[in-house]
Formats: structure tokens, C-alpha cells, sequence
């Protein structure tokens, strides 16, 4: 592998005495990052303002062992956060912080996960930073903050930006895949200058650090209108029978045979179908081909035939290339006037290297209805690790019981459609957790799994979407576990949501309260 050795600056201890922020979408790769930046230095302490139990939850026997045993070597001194102070603020806990006793000249890394960072305003953050900054340079110490969770990457991270002169370096770390992230450098002060705008793709080695690999960037010149072609290819089953198409539309008999042809020009248009759930991951896997073997110029739009494409789904087509989506309600003649839209355009966005890294975003979750209290804490925690999506959110929703309800009475009023929602049970609620899901739909999504409004069936209802509380949670959610019976397991886990036959003939244990019509005075 070839590293690139300016991204040693960036976890070396060759720094200003001053504040250093680094944001994570999740754990692992926070994780990740601190086992790099702690073997590189030798002077090294470390605390965690989350208890010990939390800080090792969600990795493996194996993977916390190594961890553990690597602390213990490279640090100094260790801190965890007592089990019975809450995570209200970190101003709350700055005064602890500063009275560490931390030698002169070393590196003191601050493991936060973003709850800390929730409701805190702007005032107080520019107070908390100054009085860190304060202490590092009265100490002659180089603090790293190492920020987890997907407020670091949304309100946060505008935040520091705009408190730049309390920093001396800000920088972020997102997904690529299970061993490869994108460390984006804003700016950076070390003592030959400073760095800022700068992005480095880096990946784990055998000895589990990180390091850089080079990154050719494609030479994208800037093309007139003059460039595109006005041929449009379009699949048979993207066409309406009845509606004449102009000279310049060509029909293909199917994808693959757009797939197939090599004559296409690279500035041309093509429109593919989708008419299943299953056909959306191969199609995917064309679309990024059909772009890397034409180019940017290339415009690729699928029309949905049928309803079968999710939130998610669109997402990780929009990843593999495609220019545009067209909704199956839309009429035929309003997706060409899209069409027309969107000539003359050119790709931007960042894609994948290759069809491996594609099928990393791929929404096609493995389990579906019910999960027992472990398999759930165990699945929440794998999906917590491989979520990347910015605009879909991971939310743990708790169900609280109502006096006298059971949990096997609510679960028989449960029904799960859709992959990647799952659910459990405890002795005092329900937990449900939506894979991705847009924070707009959450209650609507809970009705639908229902057979009766949410609102009646619960107490309350607590939705969690910061890691941190996730975690906590779950481990209430392995304490409190409850045994279900096998006939609710098989009434919550429905087929897939777009499946074209109807679940309605299955058989199916009897509901403890069904529907009925109320007969009205005088009927029979």
C-alpha cells in the first residue's frame, strides 16, 4: 500500500499546544482513529466522557480485548466517566477535566460522544472552548477532541467552523466502507504552516491504523451544450404503447440491451425501467458501469414502472450514477419534459471506485419483524456501525406500555413490512427500530406497523436517534429481555411491502381485538 506521509501531521503529536476537534459519523470509526493516532505518539492520555461499559458496547469480544490492551499500553493514565454522572453538557464536566493531572508536553485525547453537544448554544460552546484552549496552552498540551455521532456532522460541525479562532484544527471523518473513510482536513495548524481544505482517503492496515492512500482525481473540463447529443434510448417497458415517440427516442428491448451497447454516444441519454424490489441492486450495479464506461456526459434516468422504489433505495441509485429518478405516478409526458431538463448536464457527484464500494450502500437490510432482546442489540449496534446516510436517520423508537397491557397483546397488533424494521420486547415496553428512515416520518411509519393508533396502544413514546442514548438503551433492552411465543413472531414479520401477493390468505393467529361493526337500533 502506498501512504501518503502528510497525513502523519494529522495524528502526530507535532501540533501547537491548543484545541484540535475531529468529528465521526459513528463509534468504529472514532475508534478507529484514536487506535492510530495513540500508537503514533508515545505520550498519550485518555479519557472517555462515557462510563467503561458504554465505551466498549457494540465491539466484539476480540475487537474490545485489543482495544483495551492497547489503552493500557500506549496511555498514561486512563479516565471514564462515573456511571452515575449524566451526560447533561460538557460544560458541566470541564472543571472536572482541568484538574486531571496531565504531564507537560503530551497529547490528551477527550473521547465525547455528541449528546454532550445537543442543546448547547453558541455562547456556550465559544465559552467551553476558550477555557480548553485556556488550559492547553497554560499546560503546554495538545487536546484532542474526538466527537462521535450524526450531530457532529450536522449542527457541529457548522458550529466550530464559524468558532474557527478558538481551534487551531477541525477536520471530519465519514464512511466509505467497512475499512476505508474519507478524512476531510478544514483547517489544520501545524508548526511549518497551516492546512485547510484537504481530503485524504484512508484505510485500515494489518496493524490496524490508519493510513493514506493516493487518489487519482479525474480531469473534468468544463463542457458547452454543444457537447451533448440529442439521441435518447429508452427501454421498452419505460414506454407508453399508446403515446408516439419523437425521431430522436430509441427503443431497446430491454436494460440490458442499453447495458449491452457499445455504440451509445457518451453524451447521450438513457432512460431504464424498474418494475421490482429486485431488480433495484443489479440495476444499480449497471448504472455505475454504464458511468464509468461512457463518462460524465452520460445521462441516466430510471423511470419506475411499477411502485417498488423506497427512500433508500432511490438514495443508493442516485450513488451509482444515475442523473435522475421518475416517480411511477408521473405521467409519460411529464417524465420527458424531465428529460429535457436535464440535458446538457454533466456529473458531479462523488462515486463509488468500484461495484464492492457500491454495494456497501445498498439499503437491503438483513432482518425484517421480529428479533429476540439479544439478536435486536446485536443487529442495532451492526447497523449503527454501517450507517452513512445523511439524509435517512437511524431511530430507536421505546414503546411504552400502558397499566395492564402486555407486551404479547401489542405485538399481536404488530406488523412489519418493510426490511430493516425490527422490533423487540421488554417487560415494560416495545422497541422498534427503523433503519433509515426521514425524521418527518416516524409517526406515520408507527402507525403503519399498528393495527390500532399508536397514541392508544402506549403510554409514551421515546424516539432515540443520538448513538450514545442508543447504546444506554440498549442496554436496558438486554436486562429487561422477555421470551415470545412463536405464533407472534410469525404475525409481526410480514412480506416485503411491495410484494405483489396479498398476506391477507395467510393463516394467522386471532388478533385480541378485531374490528367490528356496530349495529345500529333497529338492524337485525
Amino acid at each position: 500500500m502506498s501512504i501518503n506521509p502528510d497525513f502523519t501531521h494529522f495524528v502526530g503529536i507535532n501540533n501547537f499546544p491548543s484545541v484540535y476537534v475531529n468529528l465521526f459519523d459513528h463509534k468504529t470509526m472514532a475508534i478507529d482513529y484514536l487506535t492510530s493516532i495513540i500508537k503514533q505518539n508515545e505520550n498519550n492520555n485518555f479519557t472517555s466522557l462515557t462510563n467503561k461499559d458504554n465505551f466498549y458496547s457494540g465491539l466484539t469480544e476480540q475487537e474490545a480485548y485489543q482495544l483495551s490492551a492497547t489503552l493500557q499500553e500506549k496511555c498514561k493514565k486512563l479516565f471514564f466517566l462515573n456511571k452515575n454522572r449524566a451526560p447533561n453538557g460538557i460544560h458541566l464536566l470541564l472543571d472536572d477535566i482541568i484538574k486531571l493531572k496531565i504531564t507537560q508536553k503530551s497529547l490528551c485525547i477527550l473521547f465525547v460522544p455528541d449528546i454532550f453537544f445537543v442543546n448547547i448554544n453558541n455562547d456556550n460552546l465559544t465559552i467551553d472552548l476558550k477555557k480548553l484552549n485556556d488550559h492547553a496552552t497554560n499546560n503546554n498540551l495538545t487536546i484532542q477532541l474526538l466527537v462521535y455521532g450524526s450531530v457532529a456532522s450536522t449542527s457541529l460541525k457548522p458550529a466550530l467552523l464559524a468558532l474557527n479562532r478558538h481551534l487551531a484544527g477541525l477536520a471530519s471523518m465519514s464512511m466509505i466502507s467497512d475499512d476505508k473513510y474519507s478524512y476531510h482536513v478544514h483547517f489544520w495548524a501545524k508548526p511549518d504552516g497551516v492546512q485547510s481544505d484537504k481530503t485524504f482517503i484512508v484505510q485500515k492496515t494489518a496493524l490496524g491504523m490508519l493510513a493514506a492512500v493516493p487518489v487519482s482525481t479525474p480531469n473534468i473540463t468544463t463542457l458547452g451544450s454543444q457537447d451533448d447529443t440529442t439521441l435518447i434510448v429508452m427501454s421498452h417497458a419505460a414506454a407508453e404503447e399508446d403515446i408516439p415517440l419523437p425521431a430522436h427516442v430509441q427503443l431497446a428491448a430491454n436494460n440490458a440491451e442499453i447495458i449491452s451497447d457499445s455504440t451509445t454516444p457518451p453524451s447521450a441519454t438513457v432512460i431504464l425501467s424498474c418494475q421490482s424490489p429486485e431488480e433495484i441492486r443489479q440495476l444499480a450495479v449497471d448504472c455505475l458501469y454504464l458511468r464509468q464506461k461512457a463518462g460524465l456526459r452520460l445521462k441516466i434516468i430510471i423511470r419506475e414502472v411499477r411502485q417498488c422504489l423506497r427512500y433508500a433505495d432511490e438514495t443508493f441509485l442516485l450513488r451509482a450514477g444515475v442523473n435522475l429518478i421518475v416517480p411511477y405516478h408521473l405521467p409519460f409526458l411529464r417524465m420527458m419534459s424531465q428529460v429535457d431538463a436535464v440535458q446538457g448536464q454533466r456529473m458531479t457527484r462523488p462515486l463509488p471506485a468500484n461495484t464492492e464500494e457500491l454495494l456497501l450502500n445498498d439499503p437491503n437490510y438483513n432482518a425484517r419483524g421480529y428479533l429476540d432482546n439479544q439478536t435486536f442489540t446485536q443487529y442495532c449496534h451492526t447497523v449503527m456501525q454501517q450507517f452513512t446516510s445523511p439524509q435517512l436517520d437511524l431511530v430507536l423508537v421505546k414503546l411504552k406500555l400502558l397499566p395492564g397491557m402486555q407486551s404479547d397483546e401489542c405485538l399481536r397488533l404488530c406488523h412489519i413490512r418493510r426490511d430493516g424494521d425490527v422490533i423487540t420486547a421488554c417487560h415494560h415496553a416495545l422497541y422498534v427500530l427503523f433503519s433509515a428512515i426521514r425524521q418527518t416520518d416516524i409517526h406515520t411509519a408507527l402507525n403503519n406497523i399498528f393495527d390500532a393508533p399508536v397514541r392508544d396502544l402506549f403510554r409514551a413514546v421515546q424516539i432515540i436517534s443520538a448513538h450514545h442514548d442508543m447504546e444506554k438503551e440498549l442496554e436496558v433492552v438486554d436486562k429487561e429481555a422477555l421470551t415470545v411465543c412463536a405464533d407472534i413472531k410469525k404475525i409481526i414479520t410480514e412480506p416485503a411491502i411491495f410484494t405483489e401477493k396479498s398476506s391477507a390468505e395467510e393463516e394467522m393467529a386471532a388478533l385480541f381485538a378485531a374490528p367490528k361493526r356496530i349495529r345500529l337500533k333497529g338492524e337485525s
